[in-house]
């Protein structure tokens, strides 16, 4: 930017204010100005004329208001200073005294440590207080809710009894009428039935040949019901008597080829010859698990003997039956045979 045109511009405009405030003082009447005068007591001075520089406008103050308002803000700043010596505190005079106490060094030191080592205590009791404290308002918190709650349930139950009360005293009559109309009803009822018993052309036992049907009428389904059961256990009890006849028939077709198998079944090993000079056997110690090893071929067989006869029973069962039978079996087929009526 050019500097000569900016000095030129600053130029222009300073000689700008001289103009406009001749324009403004020119459109002032000499009313205005008279009332102006009067109404601020003196005269407006012609420095108050407002000055513009550049873009802005400056009005210099009043200078004897700015005199008035410096000297009142002295005087109340000397009388606060005159109020402040009247009111000053004096000095406390205090007799010296010895700080830390009576103990010496060494106790303070001791009684420092000992509260160290209680500190951890300390703290610990006083969580716990703390959380007892909690815990009991919060229970009495809950208390008070719960007090509230009930006296409000209270409230509910006593309003729905008055209204209960009230509908019933308000509907009371309606109901009474309505019970005498429905009794009336009846007794007309019953009365036409009466008369129409009596009638000339009815016989004379007709009324009491319907009484005697109405009464017979729940005996006679009470005995269908008696009846009707009796049948229902004659039924149950033929199928289960048919039921274990078709088991022994199934047993006694299945005997044959238990014998079958009794049959095929392999010769038990032969028992070892003692010695003819009486000597001890060599080797007793493995005697017991010979015999125990023999005996297990012929519990498998059992076992297979009692699947065979019996194809419907559960094979774990049917082994637990021959152990508690001791391999009999022919004791566990009578065992497992059910009795035929």
């Amino acid at each position: 930017m050019d500097p000569y045109q900016n000095q030129s511009e600053q130029l222009r405009s300073s000689r700008r204010p001289d103009r406009s405030a001749h324009v403004l003082g020119s459109d002032e009447s000499p009313g205005e100005t008279h009332r102006d005068a009067a109404a601020g007591g003196n005269p407006q001075p012609a420095d108050r004329r407002p000055q513009h520089l550049g873009g802005f406008s400056m009005i210099p103050p009043n200078e004897s208001r700015r005199s008035q308002m410096r000297m009142m803000a002295q005087k109340e700043e000397e009388e606060l200073q005159r109020w402040k010596e009247v009111h000053r505190v004096t000095s406390v005079h205090e007799d010296p005294e010895r700080l830390g106490g009576n103990g010496t060094l060494a106790e303070a030191r001791d009684q420092q440590i000992a509260k160290l080592r209680c500190s951890k205590v300390q703290k610990k009791l006083h969580r716990e207080e703390q959380e007892k404290r909690r815990k009991q308002e919060e229970e009495e918190k809950l208390q008070k809710m719960k007090a509230e709650q009930r006296q409000k349930a209270e409230r509910l139950q006593e309003r729905r009894r008055q209204q209960e009360q009230s509908r019933t005293e308000q509907l009371g009559p309606d109901r009474l009428r309505k019970n005498q109309s429905f009794l009336q009803k009846l007794e007309s009822r019953a009365s036409g039935a009466l008369a129409s018993c009596r009638a000339p052309q009815t016989p004379p036992g007709a009324c009491a040949h319907q009484h005697e049907a109405v009464e017979t009428e729940p005996r006679d389904k009470l005995e269908k019901s008696e009846r009707a059961v009796e049948l229902e256990h004659k039924r149950v009890n033929t199928a289960f008597l048919d039921k274990l006849e078709a088991e022994g028939r199934r047993s006694e077709t299945s005997a044959p080829e238990a014998e079958r198998l009794e049959a095929l079944r392999p010769a038990p090993a032969a028992e070892p010859v003692p010695p003819a000079d009486g000597s001890p056997d060599p080797a007793p110690s493995g005697s017991d698990g010979t015999e125990a090893a023999d005996l297990e071929p012929e519990l498998d067989w059992a076992l297979m003997k009692l699947v065979s006869s019996f194809p419907d029973g559960d094979p774990a069962f049917l082994q637990d039956i021959l152990g508690q039978c001791g391999g009999d079996y022919q004791q566990a087929c009578r065992l497992l045979k059910p009795p035929l009526s």
